[in-house]
């Protein structure tokens, strides 16, 4: 009965004969919930009770009511609509009683058993149903049956028939939690499958026979429940097929490519409801915006039932992947069989589904589906279970107030998306009515005001799109022709605030009903606060009304506004930030056209920012003077900018960076030139004038006089100190989530004066990192010389480290060694590469055994290779608890023996070399001495400079490339030599003038041309005659100053690498305090 041993012309003789229910127990259920039914139409009281509510209808339910039932074991779902339920909030009131009435009954009626059955009340773990089971007299066969009391929220429904939108907008209205009422709709759940064709059942029954397969490997991790693949079985079928005849195998292979792409799934249908109600429509846009998986459920909007944040779709699609090379996908030929194709089917060849969002039949498009963006994460943990088939309970309804938000701190990882749609979101009812009453203090204000209102922008939170639940706020800025400069804004504003203040006093009234206006103390004389407030939704927005100068009028988006406009607010004379209102649409633009998955991550930062401000308040001044809260939002952006830059990413990645970019306050420099920029003179000179003040320094997009940054950050930092080794910032396996990699200030906004700073502060390892690192290094430098290859006749003849820990340029938090061990099995070139994988292997398992013995980790790293070169592989120990360093151990032929520092190898060495190789550098591990001693040697202001220089590198590697990738860093780090030697050998030269040479060297690689005699020389012929020929090929050229066989310039991106270069000749980092461009040292680009 195994499926992938069937053949896949044989599948459908297994569905017949294996999966489907047999006959006699089909029948002898269907007889025994018959009079089941019966008895609870005809049922009386319990003596002296009062009257039982009244049935009105029985629906039948669960697999068996949708003939998706698979033998073995099955479930059903007897609906019971009872006359005491008037609402959705009834079942609450009302269903305890109804149960306990209905167990009474039920053993009654099992007092004349039927035949060819037996019953047990198993433990009853659902709430809002009674659960019992009837099991065949063979025992083979069982079915579990819910009796669940529902409303009656259809009444009559006729088949086919789209029920009212009232029926939904009811549902959503009454605070349920997601599914919560799925029995209600339990008539329109089993149309929508039994009317399918028979194939496709059987189709269905083979989807889950494969799910009941692979259930026991996953353990106790909590799988999507079956229902979800009977869904999108149906949604395979009709997108890829829809006929009543085809192939189960091309099915079962489209419904398991389905699963392959969880991470990308949003399935829906509007059989019963749609976007035509503006409720409706608005709460399924949210559900749209759920972690994939999406699946909802075509009756209930409410329940989805894919929740990409809580089951273990990971563990199904790993079995998807690995299973179609089986029997059951291959054709008689042994052609694998073809999934079928169509819209939002995987297509062979790519990643991903064709449509992110799929619709169902006749779905209208909702207007803004651009914006329903697809987010990929799942949870760990099971929610709550609810009447079967089980849908969700984690997604309420209702919105809570954000006092009441449970403790960011506790949130798993893979729940923080579920947390934000849940608790951070506002009520998108309470957003409408904002927006009707900002509409309304529009039209009194353009309609009614004394004084001129050119026009009226709308800021703040709620104009970014960046409104938190419970904490809301709105600027509203009133651009008045009275103010002809930022000086005259200030001159009537007191005047004119208490005109508008009246004015909104008198219009307010019967406009709208649902909120009320209140106007607080008013504390600041600039603007007119006040606060529009929701009783019933029990929420508040906050609205700040500002009268302003129009210094930057109507701009087309994307513009940037003259740099006259600057140039005039630095002459003004103001204090930072006091002109910001005029400024207030360049800041909404900047966040609001950001993707929806970064305001989310905004909100969740934000969220953290209230809790902690709300559990200090009051607590001495430092706590009282917190940076404001938009700092935060600017900070984040700034994180996701210089560490992501997706639509989509993994959110507890995301605020990892945010709290520990929080708690480098002290480094922070974070600024835009998407508004202003250094080519003003006065801008410039402003700029590095603000460059110059204490950090943290956040300088708002649309405003450079205004620093957001300032305040109290201690508290912040401690708070972020501890927040990150919370459930929130921890992985399923208990380590941290690494945080993207972003440091608290870039290089090309660093003023090239500041470069050696720059490298002192976020390059240069600290002396601890080094110890660490090395102490780690040491033992696994032990393990390979004294654990290794021990009861083996091969010998390890040394162990040498390399890269850049060696040669003294490794870069700040980059724990990354390799470790070259020269082994006595290898007696020339051609024997290392012949014999590699098979060391490799030998010291893996060596480390493995070890590991258990020592008190170390290692986890090694899968190659994708046949024949690796490396065997990689990440430490961690006692001594480094919260620290991995990475390995990558090269198993290498001892061509130099015990070399002499500062001698020249034998040119037998390279003849050797150059009579073996096949590949560019592909013996360089055998050169690593002299690789190290090239470079470590040098002075240490020349390792500064290429630290800076790998910094960059690594920057631009982030840069999307297409194909081919960059040219490997040890090219630059040899250009970055070649630089400071042909510039005069300086070792106290000027940092920013050396950058620029290297860069400089870049845009010319076409010339370039660059090698070192000082290991190997022309002299011998052999060497000289290959030399020779190295240096006719096509430029670039580097040769490895170790190995002549290592062009470093071959085959790379040159192109890619000199434009990112060009362009960084033109930024801070480049340019002199009063605009000039540094000078590069005259170096040619050729030896």
């Amino acid at each position: 009965m195994d499926v992938y041993r069937t053949p896949a012309a044989a599948l459908d003789r297994l569905v017949a004969r294996s999966l489907q229910l047999p006959g006699d127990f089909v029948e002898a259920a269907r007889r025994a919930l018959g009079t089941l039914g019966t008895a609870l139409r005809e049922r009386g009281g319990r003596p002296g009770a009062a009257a039982p509510p009244r049935v009105l209808k029985t629906a039948k339910g669960g697999s068996s009511g949708r003939g998706t039932a698979l033998r073995g074991g099955c479930d059903f779902e007897l609906v019971v609509f009872l006359d005491c339920f008037k609402s959705y909030e009834d079942l609450g009131t009302h269903r305890a009683e109804a149960l306990k009435d209905m167990r009474v009954l039920l053993e009654s009626w099992w007092q004349d058993p039927s035949p060819g059955l037996s019953l047990e009340f198993p433990e009853q773990g659902v709430s809002g149903a009674l659960q019992f089971r009837l099991t065949s007299a063979d025992l083979e066969n069982w079915m579990d049956v819910s009796l669940v009391p529902a409303f009656d929220v259809l009444g009559q429904h006729t088949s086919s028939v789209k029920p009212k939108p009232q029926v939904y907008s009811t549902l959503l209205n009454s605070g349920c939690q997601g599914g919560e009422h799925a029995a209600c709709f339990a008539e329109l759940r089993r149309n929508f499958v039994n009317t399918r064709p028979a194939k496709l059942k059987n189709l269905i029954l083979l989807v889950k026979h494969w799910y009941r397969q692979v259930r026991p490997a996953a353990g106790k991790e909590s799988l999507p429940p079956a229902y979800a693949l009977e869904l999108l079985t149906i949604f395979a079928w009709e997108q890829g097929c829809g006929k009543d005849a085809f192939s189960l195998a091309r099915g079962l292979r489209t419904v398991l490519g389905l699963i392959q792409q969880y991470q990308h799934l949003c399935v829906f249908w509007t059989t019963s409801y749609g976007f035509e109600d503006p409720a409706v429509g608005r709460f399924l846009r949210r559900q749209l915006e759920r972690p994939r998986p999406v699946i909802l459920d075509p009756s209930d909007p409410t329940w989805d039932v894919g929740n990409g944040a809580a089951w273990h779709w990971d563990r199904l699609a790993q079995e998807a992947e690995s299973c179609y090379d089986q029997p059951c996908f291959l054709q008689a030929s042994g052609v694998p069989v073809q999934p079928w194709e169509g819209p939002g089917l995987p297509r062979a060849g790519c990643s991903g589904l064709g449509h992110p969002i799929q619709r169902g039949p006749n779905q209208g498009t909702p207007e803004d589906s651009e914006s329903l963006n697809a987010m990929h994460l799942r949870a760990g943990s099971k929610p709550p279970s609810c009447p079967a088939p089980g849908p969700s309970q984690t997604a309420s309804i209702t919105p809570s107030m954000l006092g009441t938000t449970s403790d960011l701190s506790q949130i798993p990882t893979k729940e923080l998306d579920r947390f934000i749609q849940d608790h951070l979101k506002p009520s998108p009812q309470f957003q409408e009515q904002v927006k009707r009453a900002i509409n309304v203090i529009l039209r009194c204000l353009h309609e009614n005001s004394v004084s001129k209102v050119s026009r009226i922008s709308k800021g703040g939170s709620f104009g970014r799109g960046t409104d938190l639940k419970g904490s809301c706020d709105v600027e509203l800025i009133i651009f008045l022709t009275c103010f002809t400069d930022y000086k005259g804004q200030g001159t009537h504003s007191a005047e004119i605030l208490g005109e508008i203040r009246a004015q909104l006093e008198s219009c307010w009234q019967l406009q709208v009903p649902a909120l009320s206006l209140r106007f607080p103390e008013q504390s600041a004389p600039e603007a007119l606060r006040f606060q529009l407030v929701s009783t019933a939704l029990e929420s508040q927005m906050e609205v700040s009304l500002l009268p302003a100068f129009d210094a930057v009028g109507q701009l087309s988006s994307g513009a940037k506004p003259n740099p006259q406009v600057y140039s005039t607010l630095l002459n003004s004379g103001f204090q930072e930030g006091e002109c910001a209102a005029c400024f207030t649409e360049l800041r909404r633009n900047f966040v609001n056209t950001r993707p929806v998955k970064l305001k989310n991550l905004i909100l969740l930062v934000k969220h953290w920012y209230h809790q902690v401000a709300a559990q200090n308040k009051g607590e001495g001044p430092a706590r009282a003077s917190l940076p404001p809260v938009y700092a935060l939002e600017l900070l984040t952006i700034f994180a996701w900018e210089q560490g992501c830059g997706k639509d989509r990413f993994d959110t507890a990645e995301g605020l990892r960076t945010v709290l520990g970019l929080v708690q480098q306050y002290q480094q922070l420099c974070v600024y835009w030139t998407v508004n202003y920029s250094i080519e003003d003179p006065a801008l410039r000179t402003h700029l590095l004038g603000q460059l110059r003040k204490p950090r943290p320094l956040v300088l708002d997009p649309a405003d450079p006089t205004w620093n957001v940054g300032q305040g109290s950050w201690e508290l912040l930092a401690q708070e972020a100190a501890a927040l990150r080794t919370q459930a929130c910032c921890t992985s399923r396996d208990g380590t941290p989530v690494q945080p993207w990699d972003v440091m608290p200030a870039l290089l090309y906004q660093t003023p090239a004066g500041d470069l050696d700073k720059f490298i002192s502060e976020f390059l240069q390892p600290n002396c601890q990192f080094l110890a660490q690192v090395n102490k780690a290094i040491d033992t696994i430098c032990s393990f390979l010389r004294e654990n290794c290859f021990r009861n083996s006749p091969i010998k390890v003849i040394k162990v040498v480290k390399g890269g850049s820990l060696a040669k003294g340029t490794a870069l700040q938090g980059r724990s990354d060694a390799d470790l070259v061990v020269f082994l006595s099995c290898f007696r020339q070139f051609t024997e290392q590469g012949n014999m590699r994988a098979e060391i490799i292997s030998e010291i893996r398992a060596q480390l493995e055994a070890c590991q258990r013995e020592q008190q170390f980790k290692v986890k090694f790293e899968v190659s994708k290779w046949e024949n690796p070169r490396v065997l990689s592989f990440s430490l961690t120990s006692q001594t480094m608890p919260d620290q991995s360093v990475d390995f990558d151990v090269l198993p290498a032929f001892d061509a130099l023996g015990q070399l002499v520092s500062g001698s020249q190898p034998s040119p037998q060495v390279y003849v050797n070399l150059i009579h073996s190789y096949s590949n560019a550098g592909e013996y360089s591990t055998c050169f690593t001495e002299l690789q190290r001693d090239f470079i470590i040697s040098r002075p240490t202001k020349l390792k500064s400079l290429i630290r800076l220089v790998k910094h960059w590198y690594q920057q631009c590697n982030k840069m999307p490339k297409g194909r081919g990738s960059l040219p490997p860093q040890h090219g630059l780090e040899l250009l970055t030599v070649y630089a400071w030697e042909q510039g005069g050998w300086d070792s106290q030269f000027n940092m920013a003038e050396g950058f620029r040479t290297v860069l400089e060297l870049i845009t010319q690689y076409r010339q370039l041309c660059v090698y070192w005699s000082i290991n190997y020389k022309a002299q011998d012929e052999i060497v000289g005659d290959f030399l020779k020929l190295q240096l006719q090929k096509p430029r670039p050229i580097i040769l490895d100053p170790a190995d002549p066989t290592g062009n470093l310039g071959h085959n790379a991106r040159w192109d890619l690498l000199a434009k990112e270069a060009a362009a960084c000749t033109s930024a801070l980092c480049c340019t002199g305090r009063d605009g000039t461009p540094i000078q590069p040292w005259p170096v040619k680009a050729a030896v």
